[in-house]
């Protein structure tokens, strides 16, 4: 189960070989190859540095969804948005934070309650 999970996520986040993956990785190719064959079991550094390539979590790699591995989200908006983050490779969900991050520094798009108090201040007079 596991070695078939690190395939899928390497391919997800846009790695068609396992040269890329160990490249992007800074490991050899045999070191990688051996974890997606299941010769050799991932420590959890591995593991954590794998998923900050690949964009995903440990959990991911294992294949565990904690339950029934569907987010709930109140806001319809919200719940495109993780869609649109999940179906993206690394590039693209890198882009979506970025825009998110750019969004949320300006007074015109964000609430109140998560402005920094020097803004309301400044505002304010």
């Amino acid at each position: 189960m596991f070695t078939l999970q690190l395939k899928e996520m390497r391919k997800r986040a846009g790695y068609k070989t396992q040269k890329a993956a160990a490249d992007a990785l800074g490991i050899k190719e045999r070191k990688y190859a051996s974890w997606e064959r299941g010769e050799v079991q991932l420590t959890l550094e591995d593991a954590f540095n794998i998923g900050l390539v690949f964009g995903c979590t440990p959990n991911d790699l294992c294949g565990w969804s904690g339950g029934n591995g569907d987010a709930s989200f109140s806001d319809s908006g919200q719940a495109a948005l993780n869609g649109y983050y999940e179906s993206m490779n690394s590039q693209g969900r890198e882009t979506l934070v970025q825009t998110a991050r750019l969004m949320s520094g300006s007074p015109d798009t964000r609430i109140e309650k998560d402005r920094p108090e020097a803004v309301r201040v400044q505002e304010a007079m």
